[in-house]
């Protein structure tokens, strides 16, 4: 049986080297693009990158079952226009289950050969996160159950999908009673 503590040290393990990092939460733990290192700062801002994922992970040690809810922010990057420049960021969120794609390609000339070439090529998926967390917690012996805004998504969506049936239903009586 493996711990929390076990599980999170193996997901901060897997995310080495990643633009990931994992920090403790009273739930679990939440694993983000690490904005503080600037390496990845300045590839969200030359890439264009206005979402940012967290991946919070609710641990439930007991039954070794996690759940993880996908929270996409959006950020706004503005150079300021006064002697120092400045960063304003505006947010908004998703959250549940999110599922993205997104690349970003420019052809242009590098500098130093003087070729034509790609000096933009970036491709990201919402589920890479995900999937990092999910590879380690399954090597741990770990579970994953659906999280409350999934289930509350799911929800939903099946109340939507039974009253458009029941709609259905009644336009169809309707027009056989005519």
């Amino acid at each position: 049986m493996t711990s929390s503590a076990e599980l999170v040290a193996q997901v901060r393990q897997t995310a080495a080297g990643s633009p990931y990092v994992v920090t403790d939460q009273p739930y679990g733990f939440d694993l983000t693009i690490d904005i503080v290192d600037a390496t990845w700062v300045t590839l969200l801002r030359v890439n264009h990158i206005d979402r940012v994922y967290t991946y919070q992970v609710r641990l439930d040690e007991p039954r070794q079952r996690m759940t993880i809810t996908d929270v996409a922010n959006t950020v706004e990057w503005n150079a300021g226009l006064g002697a120092a420049p400045t960063l304003r960021a505006h947010k908004s969120v998703q959250k549940g289950r999110v599922y993205e794609f997104s690349s970003h390609q420019e052809l242009g000339l590098d500098a130093e050969t003087g070729e034509v070439g790609k000096v933009v090529d970036y491709t990201f998926t919402a589920g890479e996160g995900r999937d990092l967390i999910r590879g380690a917690a399954r090597d741990a012996g770990w579970s994953e159950a659906m999280g409350r805004e999934q289930k509350i998504g799911l929800y939903v969506g099946l109340g939507v999908l039974g009253a458009l049936v029941v709609v259905g239903l009644v336009v169809a009586a309707v027009f056989i009673i005519r």
